[in-house]
């Protein structure tokens, strides 16, 4: 597909960004083009803002401008909600695709004396758990993105009823790196040619369009999944290490493996899951850190991710 990358970007501060705070801006004219389902079908997405997702601040769609130009494009009906995710509301509202994107643990802080420590729980309520499951598998489709503890990784629980194993570190391959400054948080460009990319996944094999399948995917400072390996939809390479910052912050812990996924994909019952560590791989913000500026990531100019996205909504709303 074609790429159009303009320079023109509205500057909007600061951002939490996996291991620190840094200023970013949002790129506002690429487009991406594809050929639309527009007027074709009538499927629904409803989007999870009512538990501290990144569009439950003012900014947070915009930092998502052209995912949502492509939903739009593509003639799915958005509906954003405040709601609890239970089964009652799911029913009423008959999604066929639930996106999830991003979600921070609750954060408490107990005081004993002079001592304080910090309780961290899921906003996910146990009901709203149990319900998402049974509306996945009643036919439904949920699109989740994830990423390090505590900031994305509050929808754990939701993981574990879908049999899937978080790690919710840093996922990090020397190898790979793509980025002047090594550190603990891997930088990827995903691609057939470093098995990164698995074009054998239904989600590709399915695809209505060939012309939108990705050849190569940029992938920023995710966490670690893995279910089982035809699940893989962004496999990391063989002993990818898997960084956890202890409690102290002053040592990591160090894990590494060959079954690490940065994306995964499966069918659950009569539905579809698809599990991204990445929470930046559809948006379109420049990052700049350490006088590098970085494209987060939808229009980065030398990899398709917009065409990741086009395949994974259509994949999960059985369009294809």
């Amino acid at each position: 597909m074609k790429k159009n990358l303009y320079h023109l970007i509205f500057f909007i501060g600061t951002l939490s960004y996996a291991q620190g705070t840094v200023e970013a801006e949002i790129d506002t004219l690429f487009k991406y083009q594809f050929k639309s389902l527009k007027d074709t079908h009538q499927k629904k997405i409803l989007i999870d803002k009512g538990h501290n997702t990144i569009y439950s601040i003012p900014s947070g769609e915009a930092t998502a401008r052209e995912m949502f130009r492509i939903i739009e494009t593509d003639g799915f009906e958005v509906r954003f909600t405040n709601q609890k995710l239970d089964s009652t509301y799911l029913s009423q509202v008959n999604p066929d695709l639930l996106i999830v994107h991003g979600m921070p643990n609750n954060k408490t802080i107990l005081k004993n004396g002079d001592k304080e420590e910090i309780l961290y729980t899921s906003p996910l309520k146990n009901i709203e758990v149990e319900s998402i499951a049974k509306y996945v598998n009643n036919g439904g489709s949920l699109l989740l993105f994830l990423s390090h503890f505590p900031g994305g990784s509050g929808a754990l629980p939701l993981l574990e009823a879908f049999s899937v194993k978080f790690r919710d570190g840093y996922a990090y391959h020397n190898q790979y790196h793509t980025t002047k400054k090594k550190g603990i948080c891997g930088h990827f460009r995903m691609n057939t040619s470093n098995g990164m990319l698995n074009l054998n996944h239904p989600l590709f094999t399915s695809s209505i369009d060939k012309k939108t399948i990705p050849t190569s995917v940029r992938f920023y400072c995710g966490a670690a999944i893995f279910r089982n390996p035809e699940d893989e939809i962004l496999p990391f390479p063989n002993n990818t290490v898997n960084y956890t910052k202890t409690t102290t912050s002053k040592i990591r812990m160090e894990e590494t493996s060959n079954d690490y996924a940065g994306m995964i994909g499966f069918e659950y019952g009569k539905g579809r899951v698809i599990i991204c560590t990445d929470q930046g791989i559809f948006r379109s913000l420049n990052l700049f850190i350490e006088n590098e500026k970085i494209a987060v990531t939808i229009h980065d100019p030398e990899t398709d991710n917009a065409g990741l996205l086009v395949n994974t909504l259509r994949w999960l709303t059985k369009l294809q």
